[in-house]
């Protein structure tokens, strides 16, 4: 599955174990994700490929316009979607 920018994905490890982000950037086995409120869209955290979980939800463009819009939206999938 390709990591797309808009992705849904789920953190396999780390401390944010289960958490839902959406893919900012990706480069090579590398990953820039955000969730809107601890990570933001201007500062997204860096994750490598093995360590999340691709969904097949991609979100809208205009939910990566801003971390409010883009909250609201993983909040309704992990709403739909319990883990």
């Amino acid at each position: 599955m390709d990591f797309v920018k808009g992705r849904l994905v789920r953190s396999k490890a780390g401390r944010d174990k289960t958490r839902t982000f959406a893919v900012v950037a990706a480069e090579g086995n590398m990953l820039w994700l955000a969730d809107g409120r601890k990570r933001t869209l201007a500062a997204p955290k860096r994750k490598k490929v093995g360590h999340v979980a691709p969904t097949a939800t991609v979100v809208a463009t205009e939910l990566l316009k801003s971390d409010q819009l883009l909250s609201e939206g993983i909040a309704a999938y992990d709403a739909a979607h319990p883990r």
